[in-house]
């Protein structure tokens, strides 16, 4: 066989193979752009929305098993992710953070997680001798629950996650109906301004922004947030009613229980910042 055949064989050889490669490389394409959901991992982010309001509202349900304890839901949160280098997603993804008494951190992790559907198959691990806590749990079709913290830690967030999802559908925003703010935030905005100068250009508060998640057994659990007027980091906790339980308080802020509402005040900059938090309630 001559060199020059030899080298033609080659040459078709290597065209053949390259276009092989062509061929699947399209095929693939289209099938990740075309084809039905085949694993539930592939559900887009619509489609998981459903699930992750549900888990939010189990693990709510499970956090507010203890009135020594204050919560205070997060806003729902969709980003961009990449599910492969050349392929983009969408994750969606809920916190919710509690404030325990110092001491407790271990002690509230167990029993939320003692507090969530058996079929999540919750944990919560120590390590480094007892000092780093870590919860996880799968709330099924790939939504899990999961949170990081130090034994010493007063703010404990949990975070309910969709994982990176095809971004196709219109995943649902809205929140279901929070119900009107409770009587006890026009309380404590009222409160925190008694005694203050008039700020120029005060007004009424505004409405309140809203955060909710439906209960496992029904009603609504809600966060209402407005603005508390100026911080002054040297007031520390004001405006707190008698017969309130004291839950965490430092420069940053401080949070208390009334009854079955949770009340925490943060500094924001300049301003404070209150959310009010009602326990599962009707609309």
């Amino acid at each position: 066989m001559s060199a020059v055949t030899a080298k033609g064989r080659r040459l078709r050889t290597a065209a053949v193979v390259t276009a092989w490669v062509a061929v699947l490389l399209a095929v693939s394409f289209w099938s990740v752009r075309k084809d039905p959901p085949t694993v539930a991992e592939q559900r887009d982010i619509a489609e998981a929305m459903p699930e992750l309001n549900r888990a939010t509202g189990s693990l709510f349900a499970a956090a507010a098993g203890d009135d020594r304890w204050v919560l205070r839901l997060g806003e729902l949160r969709i980003e961009d992710c990449s599910i492969t280098p050349v392929r983009p997603g969408r994750v969606a993804s809920r916190d919710l953070t509690v404030f325990v008494p110092e001491g407790e951190a271990r002690t509230a992790l167990d029993a939320i997680a003692a507090g969530l559907p058996d079929g999540y198959q919750p944990s919560v691990m120590a390590m480094r001798g007892g000092t780093r806590l870590s919860l996880y749990a799968d709330a099924g079709v790939f939504i899990a629950i999961e949170a990081e913290a130090l034994s010493v830690d007063q703010h404990l967030t949990i975070r309910v996650d969709s994982g990176c999802r095809p971004a196709s559908g219109t995943a649902q925003t809205t929140d279901p109906v929070a119900g009107p703010a409770p009587a006890s935030l026009a309380a404590v905005l009222a409160a925190l301004k008694a005694g203050t100068p008039a700020e120029p250009g005060a007004s009424a508060p505004a409405q309140p922004r809203t955060r909710a998640v439906t209960c496992p057994d029904g009603g609504t659990a809600a966060t209402f947030v407005a603005d508390g007027g100026t911080a002054d980091p040297e007031d520390g906790p004001r405006g707190v009613p008698d017969g309130a339980v004291p839950v965490w308080g430092d420069a940053g802020g401080w949070a208390y229980r009334m009854g079955s509402e949770s009340v925490v005040v943060t500094a924001q900059g300049e301003r404070l910042q209150v959310s009010v938090t009602t326990a599962c309630r009707a609309g």
